[in-house]
């Protein structure tokens, strides 16, 4: 804004982009206008707030003086408070938490320490105050049973995962940043767009975080982050306010802008003020705590714990280059309630004009004369607190133990420094020497260091009087390079104000910029690109002599890759490895940032064939890698196994099944699984030579890699002649030996894989036997296992259908009564498979027949008729026809078993299975029955037959069987009536 050319208009006209669904007020923009300019004239404060915790887990919302009680304050603090209820899943609304904050001290009966003395239970007492699961809110109704993870290998949820990431839960922070990304000016005319990034810090030095520890922290986070910014703008209040929040992040530096060339808004024109008591702010929230059927799973509490909030709002007040925009001086607008609108350039604008006057800032008999000789009337000759007061606000932060260490100047002022506690901080500087400023703690700290941290402003003006402190090292980072990386923003443009070096390496070279890349800080890259936009391309001097660019692929910082390419920065570039952003991407495994690379189609940056060179080179860390990655990419979309083939990835992952690795095998194996559902992978896997390498594999004895190798074969088995070929190549006595294990994913995966390969294959059917392959799965009949005992069925059918050598065999293995069992029992899916494995047994087998009908089997199918699913009624008619066999008699006995009514009932089915089993069922008794014809015609039985007949659309096999049912039914009756009576119903 230091480009903004001044006019002689007295008044500034500002179009701001429409928000969709929102109706602004212009009353609330006038007020925000007034406070701004109260703000930063009088007390040269800009809007900002940062939640932080008290010793007895309440919460303090720190804003800076000038926005004590006003509507900004109001608005920073509801969308903060809203952002950190989503991110913990407890919410309490303003009215109730206002009221709750001044009495859960005395209802927790909160001692010295802040522990609860009460008996009482702390769930029941925040539940009844007004805590609810945000869960419950229509808005966010359903939001926590969302699946953000995309990468099958983790598991966010896991115990191990939470109890790590609740190793840190105290010093992570959510915070948002507002951002301004366009401005342009013509003439008093100021078209503007703004955003805000949603982005996280966790408040500890390298000391205490390692580069690893913190990507695997950020891969939880990550996901929380998603959840967040998908859903918080969901509240209809909270998206006004954010949308009032963005307008601000223009009025801020345009009033600043303001101020430098001697001009001010007129207050006097601005719509009236709201009164006091409206603007009150909260200057504390009480704690919230999870209740046990929360749904949230992001922090892992024990029941009753209650916590604190943390983390905050920032405004980047830096713009990008002013743009000249030749917009129509005399572009008409309104100035009425509610806020004009304007289109331009097909998009809608709010308009808002603001009248300016002189300023002059001796000027008392102006408003801000009046505030400024006030507060110089308040400036105390005295030190700003007493002892008293210090220790007062140190237990209220701190807790009575803490607050007594802090009676020490160095601790004490360390402790004033993080908290930001400015007055207590000036008190201790006056009682020491300046010299003092720049001594550092244990940790090789000094005081700048901890208020860059924890981006204390105030704290780092006084520190600054000592002057060698500006960029005094802890053995190499700056105050600059933690700023930076704790993404400290406002601590940031301080330390640049005042000149501290950018250029300054930490030991390992590391620039500034380079901590804001790595961790993910877009508006501190932004900030440190408009000092100097050599930053962006510039190496560090030690390490791998990276860019930002490639740090930021190091780290998995999706945000800063994203805003750095929209600089254009060189993504070509290579590290001192001749890595370059993919390679560095797949070493880390940062699969969401090869998503982004894969999606731009950049010709330079070919992420599949970087990939097949990573599986072919040397290095067994870059093949597994580069596996893994292809294990998550796999699924990331379904055209993402088009490209893996077209890459020619295939025979690199074949050449992997040969590495005597098993890890490595292992994971080469999954990925395959995940895609050799697709004709083109099978084909491609097998033309590559890959069923023999897979029936090696099964000689393993690592379950996982046999799973999969199943999963393989079954893909790969229902195609062309593959059963043949793998049946040829041992397959077949590989997979019955497996059998043996007791891992219920690894026998399904077998079982179902030994059952593609016998279907329609008598050979096949019969080297099961041979291989003594029927007696396990005629076991697995007992199993307790739901699943196996369906995957068992289905198996025992297929080795059975068609073959009469395999049906005896498997009667002779005692398979009777195990299914029959199994038809007892109560889940549909399971009954099915064994309705299955019945008929293809019964199927021209009369000896098998009557087994299963000595054991009244037959009760148990016809409640399969009576079910609601077609297949389920279909499977059962067709088991039941199956037992019926080939004799007259039995069919009869079958059929009146049956009855009239569940005949007639599958007539009228849309099935052709059932309409087919109906109309033998008829044939069979009508056959030589004069009574068995009269009471199908009583019931209605002929209507159905003929409507068969005369549809346009049913099966050959079934209009056979119902023109003989006709013609059953004519059998053996006076030849007019009969004649007539079907003539009829024709």
């Amino acid at each position: 804004m230091s480009q903004m050319r001044s006019t002689n208009v007295p008044m500034a006209v500002l179009l701001a982009p429409v928000q969709p669904g929102l109706d602004l007020d212009c009353r609330e923009i006038h007020q925000m206008i007034r406070e701004l300019a109260v703000g930063i004239y009088c007390l040269n404060q800009i809007p900002s707030i940062s939640l932080d915790a008290n010793y007895d887990q309440s919460t303090s919302c720190s804003l800076p003086p000038a926005y004590f009680d006003t509507r900004i304050g109001q608005m920073l603090i509801a969308v903060d408070y809203m952002l950190k209820a989503l991110w913990h899943g407890a919410y309490m609304p303003k009215e109730k938490r206002v009221r709750f904050s001044e009495l859960w001290r005395s209802s927790m009966d909160i001692d010295a320490d802040g522990i609860p003395q009460t008996e009482r239970t702390a769930c029941a007492e925040f539940c009844q105050a007004g805590l609810i699961d945000i869960s419950k809110e229509p808005e966010f109704r359903g939001i926590y049973d969302e699946d953000m993870n995309e990468d099958p290998t983790y598991d966010p949820n896991s115990i191990e995962e939470k109890t790590f990431f609740m190793q840190f839960a105290d010093y992570m922070l959510l915070k948002l940043i507002f951002t301004t990304t366009e401005v342009q000016q013509y003439d008093n005319v100021f078209k503007f767009d703004a955003a805000y990034h949603l982005c996280n810090a966790i408040r500890l030095t390298e000391d205490h975080l390692d580069t690893t520890t913190y990507q695997r922290l950020q891969q939880r986070l990550a996901l929380q982050q998603k959840l967040l910014k998908k859903h918080l703008e969901k509240k209809l209040q909270i998206r006004k306010y954010i949308a009032y929040l963005k307008l601000m992040t223009f009025l801020i530096p345009f009033i600043i802008s303001l101020k430098r060339k001697n001009k001010v808004p007129n207050l006097n024109r601005l719509l009236q003020p709201y009164s006091d008591d409206k603007v009150k702010t909260e200057r504390e929230l009480p704690p919230i705590l999870l209740g046990s059927d929360f749904k949230c799973q992001h922090f892992t509490y024990a029941p009753n714990q209650y916590f604190h909030l943390h983390g905050g709002i920032e405004y980047d007040v830096g713009t990008p280059k002013l743009e000249d925009q030749l917009l129509d001086p005399d572009a008409p607008y309104r100035k009425h309630y509610p806020i004009p609108i304007m289109d331009f350039n097909g998009k809608s604008y709010y308009v808002i004009g603001i009248e300016l006057e002189p300023f002059y800032l001796l000027l008392k008999s102006q408003w801000w004369g009046a505030i400024n000789e006030l507060i110089s009337t308040l400036k105390p000759k005295r030190l700003p607190v007493t002892d008293n007061q210090a220790m007062d606000q140190f237990k209220k932060r701190f807790g009575y133990k803490k607050a007594i260490k802090c009676k020490s100047l160095p601790f004490g002022m360390k402790a004033a420094a993080e908290r930001g506690l400015a007055a207590i901080f000036l008190t201790f500087c006056r009682k020491t020497s300046i010299s003092s400023l720049s001594i550092t703690d244990e940790c090789g700290y000094a005081v700048i260091h901890h208020a860059a941290i924890h981006n204390h402003v105030p704290i780092i003006c006084q520190v600054i009087k000592a002057p060698q402190t500006i960029n005094q090292r802890r053995f190499g980072p700056t105050a600059l390079h933690l700023a930076a990386q704790c993404s400290s923003l406002e601590a940031l443009h301080f330390l640049l104000a005042i000149r501290a070096d950018y250029w300054i390496p930490d030991e390992r070279g590391w620039l500034p910029i380079h901590f804001a890349a790595f961790y993910d800080n877009v508006a501190c890259i932004t900030v440190l690109y408009r000092k100097n936009p050599e930053l962006l391309e510039a190496e560090a001097q030690a390490d791998y002599q990276s860019t930002p660019l490639l740090l930021a692929a190091v780290s998995g910082a999706l945000d800063t890759m994203q805003y750095l390419f929209s600089l254009q920065v060189n993504w070509r570039k290579k590290d001192t490895q001749g890595n370059n952003i993919i390679h560095l991407a797949v070493l880390n495994f940062h699969t969401e940032v090869l998503k982004y690379l894969i999606e731009l189609h950049n010709r330079d940056l070919p992420v599949w064939k970087t990939l097949v060179g990573m599986l072919n080179c040397e290095s067994i860390r870059r093949k597994e890698m580069a596996v893994k990655c292809l294990e998550v990419l796999c699924l990331a979309k379904n055209n993402y196994w088009k490209s893996i083939l077209d890459a020619g990835t295939i025979p690199s992952l074949i050449n992997l099944l040969k590495s005597d690795d098993i890890k490595l095998e292992c994971i080469t194996v999954g990925v395959l699984s995940n895609i050799s559902t697709h004709e083109s992978i099978a084909r491609a896997f097998v033309e590559a030579g890959g069923i023999s390498v897979l029936i090696k594999l099964l000689a393993t004895d690592e379950p996982e890699l046999l799973s999969r190798c199943a999963v393989i074969l079954y893909d790969i088995a229902q195609l062309d002649n593959n059963q043949v070929s793998i049946a040829e190549l041992g397959g077949i006595p590989a997979l019955v030996k497996l059998l043996e294990y007791d891992i219920q994913d690894l026998l399904v995966n077998v079982i179902n894989c030994i059952r593609v390969l016998c279907t329609h294959n008598a050979e096949n059917q019969l080297k099961v036997k041979d291989c003594m392959g029927i007696e396990p799965l005629v076991r697995f009949l007992n199993s307790d296992s739901d699943v196996l005992l369906a995957v068992a069925s289905a198996a025992i059918a297929e080795l059975a259908r068609g073959n009469f050598k395999m049906q005896d065999a498997i009667a002779e293995a005692q398979v009777v009564g195990p299914l029959v069992e199994l038809l007892r029992g109560r889940k549909i899916g399971v009954q099915v498979k064994g309705a299955m494995a019945i008929e293809a047994l019964c199927e021209k087998n009369a000896y098998i027949q009557m087994r299963f009908l000595a054991k009244s089997v037959t009760r148990f199918l016809l409640k399969l008729l009576k079910a609601f699913h077609l297949k389920v009624k279909e499977q059962g008619a067709a088991t039941l026809w199956a037992l019926a066999g080939q004799t007259l008699k039995q069919q009869k006995f079958m059929a009146e078993q049956i009855g009239y009514n569940l005949i007639i009932d599958m007539l009228l089915s849309p099935s052709d299975k059932m309409q087919c089993v109906g109309g033998e069922a008829v044939i069979a008794l009508s056959k030589d029955s004069a009574i068995h014809q009269n009471q199908i015609c009583a019931g209605n039985g002929i209507a159905p037959l003929v409507r068969l007949l005369r549809s346009g659309r049913i099966a050959e096999g079934t209009l056979l069987s119902v023109i003989r049912a006709l013609g059953t039914m004519c059998v053996g009756y006076p030849f007019t009536g009969r004649i007539c009576y079907i003539a009829f119903c024709l």
